[in-house]
């Protein structure tokens, strides 16, 4: 709904959009406490129902804030190159997985070339499926 707020004198108006929604809650509650539609609006409009006389509160909260965002910016100053370790350490994991598993690959046809009996690398390979990020129950 749009809402067309003329002054008494002069040429200048301000035009609002209220969605349809809110302006049925806002019918509903001038029914509800017996307000005419306009007289509500200029209400909500001007801000005529908030008393400001105690704002200290509001900037007692304001500094709360602030002070809580300098603390998530040092925290993620300090964790950021935490983040940035830990990636490029999970990647050097993976590669020498890879490299673990081709060598596990190559002594398993050396030995088989050779004759010589199997050995079990079970364990080997659950470190391998861990550090890779397989699945151990597939």
């Amino acid at each position: 709904m749009k809402i067309v707020v003329k002054p008494e004198v002069g040429w200048k108006k301000v035009v609002f959009k209220i969605p349809d929604n809110q302006f049925g809650k806002i019918k509903k509650l001038g029914e509800k406490y017996g307000f005419r539609i306009d007289k509500l609006l200029r209400i909500i409009l001007i801000g005529g129902f908030i008393d400001y006389q105690d704002n200290s509160n509001f900037q007692d909260l304001e500094r709360e804030i602030e002070s809580l965002e300098r603390k998530l910016y040092e925290l993620e100053g300090k964790w950021s190159p935490l983040k940035f370790r830990t990636y490029y350490l999970a990647m050097d994991d993976q590669n020498l997985a890879i490299q673990i598993s081709g060598l596990i690959a190559e002594n398993k046809r050396l030995r088989k070339i050779l004759g010589k009996p199997e050995r079990d690398y079970s364990k080997i390979e659950e470190l391998i499926h861990y550090y890779m990020g397989f699945d151990s129950r597939e």
